[in-house]
């Protein structure tokens, strides 16, 4: 199970900070067996070289439709030829998208999502060019992943789901998978709202357990409420008393008891390790996975 695991870019932070590249080391994770990579929004990413790209092209969107952009989406990954404003631009996405051939790359962001938003219009045009990102990164299967890290106290759940309905329903012509995670909400409160909004949900045990051991809820009884088809992807990071750790080892996440719940019931989606950033990441990636593959 844990051979194909993959990464959510974040674990990426420290290396990228002192001036390692994003493409190199996505080159580098896929050599080494990491297919599946999430793309997490950051000041991280912001300030790589990657990221300056991402924003150029986030400054060109207006100019195009989002048939065109679609389109000009599609051809940059077939290497078909295509139609641009912008293309010294997106020549230079395609030369990174050579980079991650075999790769499946998704985006994931944090916004508020469990909150009214203060500004629809806004709020609707910050989904829409995240949809836009996540399509581009990946035409072929694109999925975008919110996590809520501001919204706390007691949730309007009919808002929530309201949301996450206007959310999904944006960009028809582009389909992808829609997700939100488990953050600072019970996991079983987040499983209620993402299958009433009719979206997915990404589950990460770690996000369950306080610093102290204790839980936001029972992981058994998320365990009971859900089903495979409500789930997109599993993350996997552990948790002591001193934080969450750099690579994968001993603590209160028992990850035997989740393989076993996804093996048994024909779980499809990935699995991501999103461990605390490092500068050597790679090497604690390596080591987390072999403990993963040790205990199963």
């Amino acid at each position: 199970m844990f051979e194909k695991l993959g990464i959510v870019t974040n674990i990426w932070a420290e290396e990228i900070d002192t001036g390692a590249r994003f493409d190199d080391l996505m080159v580098a994770f896929g050599a080494n067996g990491f297919k599946a990579m999430e793309v997490r929004e950051g000041d991280y990413l912001r300030n790589s070289e990657f990221g300056a790209l991402i924003q150029q092209i986030e400054s060109a969107m207006p100019a195009y439709t989002d048939t065109e952009f679609k389109t000009i989406c599609d051809a940059v990954w077939t290497e078909k030829p295509f139609q641009t404003a912008h293309r010294t631009l997106f020549e230079a996405f395609a030369a990174f998208a050579r980079k991650a051939e075999g790769l499946t790359l998704s985006y994931a962001m944090a916004h508020p999502w469990l909150s009214s938003p203060i500004d629809r219009e806004t709020d609707t045009q910050q989904i829409v060019k995240a949809k836009k990102l996540a399509y581009l990164l990946c035409p072929e299967s694109p999925r975008l992943r919110l996590v809520d890290l501001d919204t706390e106290g007691d949730i309007d759940e009919s808002a929530a789901i309201a949301n996450l309905k206007r959310y999904d329903a944006l960009l028809p012509d582009s389909p992808m998978v829609f997700a939100v995670e488990n953050a600072r909400q019970p996991a079983t409160l987040t499983l209620t709202l993402a299958v009433a909004g009719g979206v997915k949900l990404t589950y990460d045990e770690t996000n369950t357990y306080r610093a102290d051991g204790t839980t936001l809820n029972d992981p058994a009884e998320f365990w009971a409420a859900v089903t495979m088809a409500d789930l997109t992807s599993v993350h996997f990071k552990q948790k002591t008393e001193d934080g969450v750790l750099s690579a994968v080892g001993d603590g209160y996440v028992n990850f035997g008891a989740i393989a076993e719940h996804l093996r048994t019931r024909g779980y499809t989606g990935d699995l991501l390790l999103e461990n605390t950033p490092t500068q050597h990441a790679l090497q604690d990636a390596v080591r987390s996975r072999e403990y993963l593959c040790s205990r199963v």
